[in-house]
Protein backbone atom coordinates (compact mmCIF):
# COMPACT_ATOMS: atom_id res chain seq x y z
CA UNK A 1 0.00 0.00 0.00
CA UNK A 2 1.07 3.39 -0.94
CA UNK A 3 0.56 6.07 1.59
CA UNK A 4 1.10 9.34 1.17
CA UNK A 5 0.13 12.70 3.70
CA UNK A 6 0.29 16.74 2.66
CA UNK A 7 -1.59 19.74 3.74
CA UNK A 8 -5.09 20.27 2.33
CA UNK A 9 -5.17 21.90 -0.98
CA UNK A 10 -8.57 23.56 -2.11
CA UNK A 11 -8.85 21.06 -4.82
CA UNK A 12 -8.55 18.24 -1.95
CA UNK A 13 -12.23 19.45 -1.15
CA UNK A 14 -14.39 17.55 -3.80
CA UNK A 15 -12.35 14.39 -3.32
CA UNK A 16 -12.99 14.40 0.40
CA UNK A 17 -16.78 15.34 0.23
CA UNK A 18 -17.52 12.61 -2.16
CA UNK A 19 -14.96 9.60 -0.77
CA UNK A 20 -17.53 10.33 2.55
CA UNK A 21 -20.90 10.63 0.67
CA UNK A 22 -20.08 7.49 -0.76
CA UNK A 23 -19.28 5.74 2.57
CA UNK A 24 -22.66 7.18 3.70
CA UNK A 25 -20.47 9.52 6.00
CA UNK A 26 -21.32 12.91 4.52
CA UNK A 27 -19.31 15.80 5.30
CA UNK A 28 -20.46 18.77 3.99
CA UNK A 29 -17.94 21.26 1.77
CA UNK A 30 -18.11 24.30 3.52
CA UNK A 31 -16.48 22.73 6.14
CA UNK A 32 -13.42 22.35 4.27
CA UNK A 33 -13.35 25.55 3.08
CA UNK A 34 -13.74 27.14 6.38
CA UNK A 35 -10.33 24.99 7.49
CA UNK A 36 -9.27 25.29 4.24
CA UNK A 37 -9.16 29.24 4.83
CA UNK A 38 -8.19 28.98 8.68
CA UNK A 39 -4.77 27.11 7.26
CA UNK A 40 -4.16 29.63 5.08
CA UNK A 41 -4.28 32.40 7.94
CA UNK A 42 -2.25 30.03 10.35
CA UNK A 43 -4.68 28.84 12.56
CA UNK A 44 -5.12 25.52 11.75
CA UNK A 45 -2.94 22.62 9.59
CA UNK A 46 -5.33 19.99 7.62
CA UNK A 47 -3.38 16.83 6.91
CA UNK A 48 -5.15 14.64 4.00
CA UNK A 49 -3.51 10.81 3.71
CA UNK A 50 -4.07 8.89 0.30
CA UNK A 51 -3.77 5.63 -0.14
CA UNK A 52 -2.91 4.62 -4.08
CA UNK A 53 -3.89 8.16 -4.80
CA UNK A 54 -7.55 7.75 -2.98
CA UNK A 55 -8.24 9.55 -0.41
CA UNK A 56 -8.31 7.67 2.89
CA UNK A 57 -8.83 10.42 5.75
CA UNK A 58 -7.76 13.54 7.20
CA UNK A 59 -6.90 15.41 10.44
CA UNK A 60 -6.90 18.89 11.56
CA UNK A 61 -4.31 20.80 14.35
CA UNK A 62 -6.10 23.77 15.73
CA UNK A 63 -3.77 26.49 17.67
CA UNK A 64 -6.28 27.59 19.72
CA UNK A 65 -9.16 25.54 20.77
CA UNK A 66 -12.62 26.07 21.93
CA UNK A 67 -11.78 24.47 25.18
CA UNK A 68 -11.14 26.36 27.97
CA UNK A 69 -8.89 24.66 29.51
CA UNK A 70 -6.79 23.98 26.46
CA UNK A 71 -7.34 27.54 25.59
CA UNK A 72 -6.00 28.69 28.88
CA UNK A 73 -2.99 26.87 28.87
CA UNK A 74 -2.08 27.51 25.19
CA UNK A 75 -2.73 23.46 24.41
CA UNK A 76 -3.13 23.01 20.81
CA UNK A 77 -6.08 21.19 19.98
CA UNK A 78 -6.38 17.69 17.28
CA UNK A 79 -9.89 17.90 15.56
CA UNK A 80 -12.06 15.48 13.07
CA UNK A 81 -9.56 12.92 12.86
CA UNK A 82 -11.68 10.89 10.28
CA UNK A 83 -10.62 7.63 8.67
CA UNK A 84 -12.74 6.32 5.55
CA UNK A 85 -13.94 3.17 7.05
CA UNK A 86 -11.98 0.35 4.41
CA UNK A 87 -8.84 2.23 5.17
CA UNK A 88 -9.39 1.57 9.04
CA UNK A 89 -7.20 -1.03 11.03
CA UNK A 90 -4.16 -0.11 8.76
CA UNK A 91 -2.30 2.61 10.95
CA UNK A 92 -4.14 5.34 8.96
CA UNK A 93 -4.98 6.98 11.92
CA UNK A 94 -1.71 7.03 14.15
CA UNK A 95 0.08 8.09 10.97
CA UNK A 96 -2.26 11.40 10.90
CA UNK A 97 -2.07 11.74 14.93
CA UNK A 98 1.61 11.35 14.48
CA UNK A 99 2.00 14.07 12.06
CA UNK A 100 -0.17 16.42 14.11
CA UNK A 101 1.76 15.53 16.93
CA UNK A 102 4.92 16.81 15.27
CA UNK A 103 3.39 19.65 14.55
CA UNK A 104 2.14 20.63 18.04
CA UNK A 105 5.16 20.07 19.49
CA UNK A 106 6.75 22.56 17.64
CA UNK A 107 4.69 25.26 20.19
CA UNK A 108 3.98 22.83 23.05
CA UNK A 109 4.96 20.43 25.35
CA UNK A 110 1.29 19.13 25.73
CA UNK A 111 -1.57 18.34 22.78
CA UNK A 112 -5.06 17.57 23.42
CA UNK A 113 -8.27 16.12 21.67
CA UNK A 114 -12.02 15.60 22.42
CA UNK A 115 -13.63 12.24 21.84
CA UNK A 116 -17.50 11.13 21.90
CA UNK A 117 -18.50 8.87 24.67
CA UNK A 118 -21.42 7.00 22.75
CA UNK A 119 -20.18 3.72 20.15
CA UNK A 120 -23.33 3.78 17.39
CA UNK A 121 -24.10 1.70 14.85
CA UNK A 122 -20.58 1.88 13.25
CA UNK A 123 -18.72 1.93 16.10
CA UNK A 124 -18.99 5.50 16.68
CA UNK A 125 -16.04 6.53 18.94
CA UNK A 126 -14.90 3.37 20.78
CA UNK A 127 -12.35 2.59 18.05
CA UNK A 128 -10.89 6.22 18.77
CA UNK A 129 -11.09 6.07 21.91
CA UNK A 130 -8.79 2.73 22.54
CA UNK A 131 -6.44 4.26 19.43
CA UNK A 132 -5.84 7.87 21.36
CA UNK A 133 -5.16 5.81 25.10
CA UNK A 134 -3.15 3.21 22.99
CA UNK A 135 -1.06 6.38 21.60
CA UNK A 136 -0.20 7.44 25.48
CA UNK A 137 -3.44 10.29 25.80
CA UNK A 138 -4.73 10.49 28.97
CA UNK A 139 -8.11 12.85 30.55
CA UNK A 140 -7.27 16.17 31.68
CA UNK A 141 -9.37 15.41 34.86
CA UNK A 142 -12.19 17.89 34.24
CA UNK A 143 -14.53 15.41 33.51
CA UNK A 144 -16.74 16.03 30.52
CA UNK A 145 -17.92 19.17 28.82
CA UNK A 146 -21.04 19.26 26.47
CA UNK A 147 -20.72 22.50 23.84
CA UNK A 148 -17.71 22.95 25.67
CA UNK A 149 -18.93 24.11 28.77
CA UNK A 150 -18.35 21.34 31.93
CA UNK A 151 -20.95 19.04 32.97
CA UNK A 152 -22.26 19.39 36.40
CA UNK A 153 -23.71 16.41 38.29
CA UNK A 154 -27.57 16.44 37.94
CA UNK A 155 -27.79 17.55 34.91
CA UNK A 156 -29.21 15.92 31.38
CA UNK A 157 -27.28 15.58 28.67
CA UNK A 158 -27.89 14.29 25.33
CA UNK A 159 -25.63 11.88 24.14
CA UNK A 160 -24.20 13.03 20.50
CA UNK A 161 -21.17 14.45 19.33
CA UNK A 162 -21.28 17.36 21.70
CA UNK A 163 -20.78 15.18 24.92
CA UNK A 164 -16.54 15.01 24.87
CA UNK A 165 -14.05 13.66 27.47
CA UNK A 166 -10.91 15.68 26.83
CA UNK A 167 -7.84 14.06 26.94
CA UNK A 168 -3.91 15.31 26.90
CA UNK A 169 -0.37 13.81 25.98
CA UNK A 170 2.89 15.31 26.38
CA UNK A 171 4.67 15.46 23.53
CA UNK A 172 8.49 14.37 23.85
CA UNK A 173 10.53 16.90 21.86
Amino acid sequence: MNLMIRQLEASDIPLITNAFAAANWPKPAVVFEQYYQEQLIGERIVWVVFSNNELAGYVTLCWHSKYPEFANRSIPEIMDLNVLPSYRKIGIGSMLLAQAEKAANTKSKLVGLGVGLYAGFDGGYGAAQRLYIKRGYIPDGHGVTYDYQPAKPGELFRLDDDLVLWLVKELIS
